[in-house]
């Protein structure tokens, strides 16, 4: 779905495409109790990253020799937890995915489409490479 934020996560575009998909307000219920639910899950694996990256940028900007072994560690840890950041938003994008309709689907569909296109686009006009 795009590069996003925190990585490849397609959060952002989710939500972009969620709040044009004309959700009934049971539907805006049952979307709302999905993501509360995995709020928290998000919330202590964000913190997770945050204090490995920072346990890793301490690391390279110590004083003294580092190597990269030195460094496998982090850099695995911080890989395990990206990776269950990815595997949670799934886990959630599909859930929400299982409230729409197939028509909803359809339009969710187009403006992922659109959006990608437009950032395409973007990138065409800022790359400064010419």
């Amino acid at each position: 779905m795009g590069r996003m934020m925190h990585g490849e996560s397609p959060a952002i575009l989710f939500r972009l495409v969620l709040k044009h998909a004309d959700l009934s307000p049971d539907q805006e219920a049952q979307v709302r109790k999905i993501m509360d639910a995995d709020h928290q899950a998000l919330r202590t694996l964000f913190t997770q990253l945050q204090t490995a990256n920072n346990r890793l940028a301490d690391k390279l900007f110590a004083s003294g020799a580092v190597q990269a072994a030195d460094l496998a560690p982090d850099v695995q840890q911080i890989t395990k937890i990206r990776q269950q950041l990815m595997e949670q938003g799934v886990k959630t994008a599909l859930a929400i995915r299982a409230v729409l309709t197939p028509a909803q689907l359809a339009k969710v569909a187009q403006i992922k489409d659109r959006v990608e296109k437009l950032q395409t686009e973007m990138r065409s006009i800022l790359d400064v490479n010419d």
